[in-house]
């Protein structure tokens, strides 16, 4: 399946256009520059879309069931993009079958139109795919997990809450998680009031090589670059390899079907394992709080669980500050060209895309004919600190002690 994305007036971007979103599509920018909006209104109309799909499947599967109303305003408000929409804003969102297929969804005139005033998705054409936004307030979720359920008001936004939601249903699964590049590991115990969660060296309490280094502390007492990182590794093996298609699509489903009416001759179309199945994984600013030598270890993790380990179709979207990211890209293209890894990592250059956002546009860094990402624009800050100083050095300026 390929996607596509249109987007004018929307906040600080002015005229948005990507034909087709790779399996592995990265946004770069300043502050304020829109990447971050940009990576929420895919994940957005990426959701529309999955509603569309299961309406399309449970009409399918009993004729006569009801319409759903599509909110777009309640939606851009939970999005946290409700403020940047005017008049003129439009947004289209399109997603390519194998059928051949076009499906539309656009938001223009302030009105939501496309699939809804269409025919329904085709029976060969229904995906049921999970969206997931891993958010850049996922620092809050070791506080949050042991004291949050006693703070007031304990509601911090959308994001947040579906980023703890997808953290306790990934501890669920998961009782360790070793994270190499940190020379530590993460571990979840269940106890009668909850979960507790722990963090320790790779030599720590319960190995067998303990030395004088070894250490297990609280989660919440961890360093913030292990607060942010762990979310992030914890999430893509989880939803990359151990998601439950099944027990989720059921969930959807069943939840849907009861706002639409009764389950009385409910017959369903095709079973899960002969739907298009995707898990879309966003993620804010990977790097927050890491070195730049860790933050390229994590890419190297993340893209070894979603695209080498994985069970599941992963499509990936990342927005950051960092050109560490971005220069670290090309290293895992030619280890992919020269057949090897880095730490355990490679990565196609043809699935991959990635844009620096700049006065409400994107700029393609690929360079198609070097399979390579132009890293020069990233690089000014650092030159104009090399002129500066030769600057000063040349006039006698330097201060010598």
């Amino acid at each position: 399946m390929k996607e596509s994305i249109s987007i004018k007036n929307l906040g600080p971007l002015k005229d948005i256009y990507i034909d087709d979103i790779k399996p592995f599509t990265v946004f770069i920018g300043e502050s304020g520059s829109g990447k971050s909006t940009l990576m929420k209104v895919v994940a957005l109309f990426r959701w529309i879309y999955k509603m569309h799909n299961i309406e399309s499947y449970l009409k399918h599967s009993q004729p006569g069931t009801r319409h759903y109303e599509y909110e777009i305003d309640d939606y851009f408000n939970s999005s946290g993009i409700d403020q940047f929409v005017k008049s003129n804003t439009e947004i289209e969102y399109k997603s390519f079958m194998p059928s051949g297929e076009t499906y539309r969804i656009k938001y223009a005139n302030q009105s939501l139109t496309g699939i809804s005033q269409q025919e329904l998705i085709r029976v060969e054409d229904i995906s049921f795919n999970k969206i997931s936004f891993i958010s850049e307030t996922r620092n809050i979720i070791p506080l949050w997990a042991t004291k949050g359920a006693s703070l007031p008001n304990n509601d911090l936004g959308f994001y947040f809450n579906e980023v703890y939601r997808d953290f306790n249903l990934a501890t669920e699964n998961t009782k360790e998680l070793t994270m190499d590049f940190l020379a530590l590991k993460f571990s979840v115990k269940k106890t009668k009031e909850g979960k507790e969660y722990f963090v320790q060296s790779n030599s720590g309490p319960g190995d067998t090589d303990n030395t004088n280094d070894s250490y297990q502390i609280d989660f919440k007492n961890s360093s913030s670059g292990t607060q942010t990182s762990i979310p992030v590794s914890l999430l893509a093996q989880y939803f990359s390899q151990s998601f439950d298609f099944t027990e989720a699509f059921n969930r959807s489903v069943l939840q849907s079907h009861l706002k639409a009416g009764s389950l009385i001759d409910f017959k369903p179309i095709k079973n899960l394992d002969a739907l298009l199945r995707t898990v879309y994984i966003h993620i804010e600013e990977p790097e927050l709080s890491l070195y730049p030598d860790a933050q390229c270890e994590l890419i190297n993790d993340v893209v070894k669980k979603c695209f080498l380990q994985n069970e599941h179709k992963v499509g990936l979207i990342l927005s950051t500050h960092s050109p560490y990211i971005i220069n670290h890209l090309n290293l895992l293209i030619k280890a992919f060209d020269t057949g090897h890894k880095i730490n355990g990592a490679n990565f196609n250059y043809d699935d991959l895309a990635v844009f620096q956002i700049s006065d409400g546009s994107l700029l393609d860094l690929k360079v198609q004919n070097h399979r390579l990402i132009f890293t020069d624009p990233l690089s000014e800050t650092i030159n104009a600190i090399y002129d500066q100083y030769n600057s000063l050095e040349k006039n006698g300026n330097i201060i010598k002690t």
